[in-house]
């Protein structure tokens, strides 16, 4: 399987949400991500937040850097900035908490949203 877009690696294997053996919902869209169906990954990346939200730090981190790595795939720079901006936020804080791996798409979706590798993640009005 090859990937569409440099942006974009894929690293199933390397990803711990599921916290149970089973497929789960974060399993299919992961799959879809993978499969670059990112209208659904999209889709199951959202109906999936509630369970998500209840893993730990690290494998919440990997959900929100997929999940605004599948926004950037779709166009929408919002969710993007969000999800993306949440996982460098949590990168900034913890430089271990991504794989080598994921930390390179990471900074590349960072910087292709227009960003500098030290930028922070979320700007605080005065």
């Amino acid at each position: 399987m090859r990937c569409l877009s440099p942006l974009l690696p894929i690293c199933l294997c390397l990803l711990p949400l599921s916290a149970s053996g089973c497929h789960s919902a974060l399993d299919d869209a992961l799959d879809s991500y993978a499969a670059a169906r990112y209208p659904t990954a999209a889709a199951e990346f959202r109906a999936a937040e509630p369970a998500a939200r209840r893993l730990n730090q690290r494998a919440f981190a990997n959900y929100a850097l997929y999940r605004g790595l599948t926004h950037l795939a779709l166009g929408d720079a919002r969710s993007a900035a969000r999800w993306v901006g949440y996982a460098k936020q949590c990168a900034d804080r913890d430089p271990l908490i991504f794989s080598d791996r994921d930390r390179g798409a990471l900074l590349a979706a960072w910087r292709s949203m227009g960003h500098l590798a030290g930028d922070p993640p979320f700007v605080v009005s005065e």
